[in-house]
Formats: structure tokens, sequence, C-alpha cells
């Protein structure tokens, strides 16, 4: 049986590091403003999935700014607080400054285990801007891929499933099972379904139901009694 498994990146394999505390000292600090990490938590989900089907394609320096200042100013307005452009552009580049992307304990066992051991071939595709490469030799991720698609490289972003039919074709062709390991059911499980992969969805924080009509699992140790 030949197996290939392709991952997403963010909320996958790595996260942002601290963005709840760094937001939170901000706040006291700027505005002597006490807000629980809890609710932060909450406002970061909750603009998430305002902005998930919106994945933007910066063109400049200035394109990025603009948008995160906007960003951060919707995110304060989630924790009620408002805040001026000026603010939402210093709390980015604090965040910028501090916050930095790390790999969830079960990532680089799993790759190694996957990768040496089985001799199974993996790939990313992610909604990403340019900077994915870059953040994975970061992270000591890119060894352990074959190829990297961003959906700034291919102008294509998921949930538009043709961006798994551009870069996987051959794939498909070649291989039994073509598994895509993913975090958004919307964004990731519907898509490589409609490509035809088997999708799995990785539910780090139970966020899905039990029920829910695809693999589900809750890190990439369980991956290993999905894909033999």
């Amino acid at each position: 049986m030949k197996n290939y498994i392709v991952f997403d990146c963010y909320q996958t394999l790595i996260y942002k590091k601290d963005l709840e505390r760094i937001v939170q000292k901000f706040l006291a600090d700027e505005m002597r403003i006490k807000i629980s990490l809890k609710y932060i938590k909450y406002a970061f989900d909750a603009i998430y999935h305002r902005y998930k089907f919106q994945h933007p394609r910066f063109e400049s320096a200035q394109d990025r700014k603009e948008f995160y200042i906007k960003y951060n100013k919707e995110l304060m307005g989630i924790i009620g607080v408002d805040v001026s452009s000026d603010f939402a552009g210093r709390l980015n580049q604090e965040l910028g400054k501090l916050s930095s992307y790390t790999c969830y304990p079960d990532v680089i066992p799993a790759l190694k285990y996957f990768k040496i051991q089985k001799k199974i071939p993996l790939s990313i595709i992610a909604n990403w801007t340019e900077t994915l490469e870059k953040i994975l030799e970061d992270t000591n991720l890119r060894q352990y891929f074959n190829f990297v698609h961003s959906s700034h490289n291919l102008k294509l972003e998921k949930p538009n499933p043709e961006i798994f039919k551009k870069t996987l074709a051959e794939i498909i062709e070649k291989y039994d099972k073509v598994y895509y390991i993913g975090d958004d059911y919307e964004l990731d499980i519907v898509p490589a379904r409609q490509a035809n992969l088997i999708p799995v969805l990785i539910d780090r924080n139970n966020r899905y139901p039990k029920n829910v009509d695809c693999i589900k699992i809750r890190n990439l140790n369980n991956l290993k009694k999905i894909v033999r």
C-alpha cells in the first residue's frame, strides 16, 4: 500500500506562542485594562472565524501593515476595547517582536516516524503568504517535506478544491491513499474530500463533536493508527 500525507500548517503543525499573554500585558501597560487570558483567547478564536475565508495576499509592506491594523482593531473590539489605528499598529509590532511560531510537541516525532521510519513522502499545502518556506526553516520543519505550496504562490486558496487538484493530480494517480491533515472542517476537510483525498481532522482543542463526519484525531500520534 503506497501512502502519501499532505499537511495544513497553522494550528496543525505550528502555532503562535504567547499571543494572549502579549495582548494582555500590552493592554495592561498601555491602557491600564485587565483582561483575562480566557477572554483574549475567545477573541482570537472569534476573529479567526471572521477572517478565515478572506486569506490576505500582500503586494507590499504597506498592504500587510494596513491589514493588521484593521485586524487588531477588530480583535480589540471583540474584547470590548475601542482603540486607534496607532494603538493597533503598535500592538502588531509588539506581537511580531515577541511572539514566534513554534511546533506542537507531537509534530517532529510524528514527522520523523512517517518520513524516516515508514518512508512515506510528506508535503504541505496551506493558506499562507510568501513567508511559509522561511517559517518552516525557522521551526526546523522544512527538511521533512518533499514540497511546500502556499496559497500565495499558487494564487489559489482553500476552501477551493482546485488548490489540491492543481498540485496533487500526479500524486493521486501514483499513490493508493493520499491523506490531508488539517484543523478546520470548512477549509480543510470539505475541499480535501472534493479533491478525492482522505481528509483527517486534527482537533487539538476538541472543538468539533465526536461524531463529525470524517476521521478525527486529537494529536499526530493518533495518525499512526490510521496511516499504516
